[in-house]
């Protein structure tokens, strides 16, 4: 998958064309882009399926709409270009594709939906660009998911902390080494008293964006710091670092 984040996100399933009322399918992009304009994420992710959104973090979908909104603009039109039909055994999928026009600029939309609701969306824009990503609308999630991990790491949950860890990140550290450093921490810094978040930045390049999460604790022995690394792919950030000093 790229590094750079497009809103592309992409179930793969054989869909074969039917004939049906065009009205349908043109209220699918309607509804999807009256909810992107709204700016209001629960607007959006009311339309999609589960399995769908365990693939998107809100923080980062909101970022998303917030740029499609200041870099093109509002809807001033659609063009349907493709319809399609079928019916699974999960259920009715439906898809179609249009041209969207905006007040300052234009995109491509692709949506598929089961039964109704969406399974996957690809908007793409040249007028959006691929710098719209500067970070996440907020960043409390990742402040979560970092204390989360600290807490699980220093009071021994092994099997809980490794499990957050990607899987990238797992393949550099297996569960032996990890349980190593958690036995090291611990014997250094005995009990876990508190944990603190203290400030958060940034590092984006060419190849990835990253957020960085600094952390103060406090055990029984004495203080420490930790950094947590959240690397964004697609619309999702993932835990792929940690830095125990």
């Amino acid at each position: 998958m790229s590094a750079l984040i497009r809103a592309s996100l992409t179930i793969s399933m054989a869909l074969s064309v039917f004939a049906f009322a065009l009205p349908a399918y043109g209220d699918m992009q309607e509804d999807f882009f009256r909810a992107v304009e709204s700016g209001q994420v629960k607007q959006l992710t009311t339309q999609m399926r589960p399995e769908l959104l365990v693939e998107i973090d809100e923080p980062i979908l909101a970022a998303w709409m917030n740029a499609v909104n200041e870099r093109l603009g509002s809807v001033q039109s659609m063009s349907y270009s493709g319809f399609e039909l079928k019916q699974t055994d999960d259920g009715t999928l439906r898809s179609t594709t249009a041209t969207v026009t905006f007040s300052q600029g234009t995109a491509a939309s692709e949506l598929t939906a089961l039964d109704g609701r969406l399974i996957s969306f690809n908007v793409t824009s040249d007028d959006l660009g691929d710098d719209w990503f500067q970070g996440p609308a907020s960043v409390g999630l990742y402040r979560e998911m970092g204390r989360t991990f600290i807490l699980r790491f220093m009071t021994g949950r092994t099997d809980d902390a490794y499990a957050m860890c990607h899987e990238a990140l797992q393949e550099v550290i297996d569960r032996d080494s990890f349980q190593q450093m958690i036995d090291i921490v611990q014997n250094q810094g005995g009990a876990l008293k508190s944990i603190d978040f203290r400030d958060s930045r940034m590092q984006l390049t060419d190849e990835e964006q990253n957020l960085l999460l600094n952390f103060d604790f406090a055990t029984e022995k004495g203080t420490g710091t930790c950094e947590i690394k959240v690397q964004f792919v697609g619309m999702k950030g993932y835990l792929l670092g940690f830095n125990f000093e």
